[in-house]
């Protein structure tokens, strides 16, 4: 693995919004309060400064304009990653409407507290319970349905992901828990036609990465699904990384995206690095600091196939690849010429 943190890097990165520049105070830009499914929206829950009422705004940071502003009661705000469609949260109570029209589209609540919700894809809303993960497809006139039970291994940790392939067969629930004076992460994943889970250590699943109690971690790509009697073995490739600790942090992975249109992995760190790795090898490519501040959430720029991030310091940030200063980083500095090859190729499509 390459530190590219000497060198010119082979990304550029931008500012593209200050949240304290359209009012959002800055102890209010924390994880629970803004929210980011997409990079159509971003959704801030925060108190108004004229009257300390609690508002909701919705952010096109592409265009740098505000697509909703309301008043609510809610603990909680999700957007759709593609509808004007905003999920809000208040205790056990969920709604769901059209920031546009302002049409009501579902509702419903559940008996137990959810200690975490997002949306998988357009039609359906994940909420984990302390003990149960259930679906709700807004879409349909029905109630939440339950998917499958929390681990005992999950139950001290505290819930900071929920992902789906597709065809949402495939489900993976990451918690974070303190450990010997550490930062742990554990992945349960459920395969919902054989009913059968498992528990990976691990903060990030389906493309994993993951660090031990030193400060060496580890990129893995797991092929995923049953084997059938003739195919080749499942892929289950990692390659390994270095975390940069300071005197008084403890680094590691908080977010992992994949651009399949490169072929590349995008995994950043708590404390702002950013480590770019081949998806088809696991092969750690470079890596860069690119935030002095912590980057809490983060999801793939479709338009760039780079990321798209909110850092404590209130800033949207866009991280994107210099696409031929990759390939010759890769083949000149990182020395592995078969992943710049195929990462050229790519990139010319």
């Amino acid at each position: 693995m390459t530190n590219n943190n000497n060198n010119t890097p082979p990304v550029s990165i931008h500012e593209l919004i200050q949240l304290s520049n359209i009012g959002i105070p800055p102890d209010q830009v924390t994880w629970n309060r803004v929210t980011m499914t997409s990079d159509r929206w971003i959704a801030i829950r925060h108190c108004n400064k004229e009257d300390s009422s609690s508002m909701v705004t919705v952010l096109n940071p592409k265009e740098g304009s505000i697509s909703y502003v309301g008043q609510t009661t809610a603990d909680s705000v999700q957007i759709n990653p593609t509808e004007p469609v905003i999920a809000l949260k208040a205790g056990i109570r969920f709604e769901v409407f059209n920031f546009n029209t302002k049409q009501l589209i579902s509702k419903t609540k559940l008996h137990d507290p959810v200690v975490y919700w997002t949306w998988l894809n357009t039609e359906v809303i994940a909420m984990v319970t302390e003990t149960l993960v259930y679906h709700w497809p807004i879409w349909e006139d029905c109630a939440p349905e339950k998917v499958f039970l929390r681990h005992h291994r999950l139950e001290f940790t505290e819930i900071i992901s929920y992902k789906a392939d597709p065809s949402l067969k495939w489900l993976a629930m990451t918690g974070l828990m303190p450990e010997e004076e550490k930062i742990s992460g554990l992945t349960q994943l459920y395969y919902v036609d054989e009913d059968i889970t498992q528990c990976i250590n691990g903060p990030c699943i389906l493309c994993a990465a993951t660090r031990d109690a030193v400060d060496i971690g580890k990129i893995h790509v797991i092929e995923l699904g049953p084997y059938k009697q003739g195919n080749f073995a499942p892929r289950n490739n990692y390659d390994h990384v270095q975390f940069y600790d300071g005197a008084d942090t403890y680094d590691f992975p908080v977010s992992l995206h994949v651009s399949e249109k490169y072929g590349l992995l995008f995994t950043i760190t708590k404390y702002g690095y950013l480590y770019l790795s081949d998806m088809e090898t696991a092969a750690c490519l470079c890596c860069n600091k690119i935030s002095n501040f912590i980057m809490f959430t983060s999801t793939l720029n479709t338009d760039t196939q780079g990321i798209m991030g909110v850092t404590r310091g209130g800033q949207v940030m866009t991280i994107k690849i210099k696409k031929e200063g990759l390939v010759s980083h890769v083949r000149d500095k990182a020395k592995r010429t078969n992943q710049a090859d195929r990462l050229e190729k790519a990139i010319s499509c």
